[in-house]
């Protein structure tokens, strides 16, 4: 598991792609909630890497049910959302609080817990599928295998 602050952890996916941005993602927020100013700066890099990121996923999503991949699609619109929201109190020159740090980092562990393992799960599901192969092919491995044991 990759730590995060106070205890929290991001589970890891199984897909190296999608934790090495859960990774990269983790690392801007964990700044982001160490207790400095949260300025325009961070946001704007936490905002293109965020979604990069979802990006990144909607590419896998083609595996999951139509419900299914609305409702993470809304997730991840909703998070951008609440970034974009941050962005324009940042802009305005009002405070962003380390609070609200730690609600993205909560949305971000939580969603990344479960939605985006699941994602990967559909995915490797869907990958799956036992090859098929022909009868001549199998019959041809039983007698080389057959072949094997009776020269030994």
């Amino acid at each position: 598991m990759t730590p995060a602050p106070d205890g929290r952890s991001l589970i890891p996916t199984g897909s190296g792609v999608i934790d090495a941005e859960h990774g990269a993602i983790l690392d801007l927020l964990s700044v982001m909630t160490a207790g400095g100013p949260v300025g325009l700066a961070e946001l704007t890099a936490l905002r293109h890497e965020v979604a990069e990121h979802f990006a990144t996923e909607t590419a896998e999503m083609a595996v999951l049910t139509a419900d299914r991949r609305e409702r993470h699609e809304h997730a991840h619109r909703s998070y951008l959302a609440g970034i974009d929201a941050l962005l324009d109190t940042a802009g305005r020159g009002d405070p962003v609080t380390v609070d609200d740090a730690n609600r993205l980092m909560l949305w971000f562990i939580v969603h990344s817990n479960t939605a985006d393992t699941e994602l990967v799960e559909a995915a490797r599901r869907a990958g799956d599928e036992p090859p098929m192969i022909s009868m001549d092919d199998w019959l041809d491995g039983l007698d080389e295998a057959d072949r094997d044991a009776l020269r030994s």
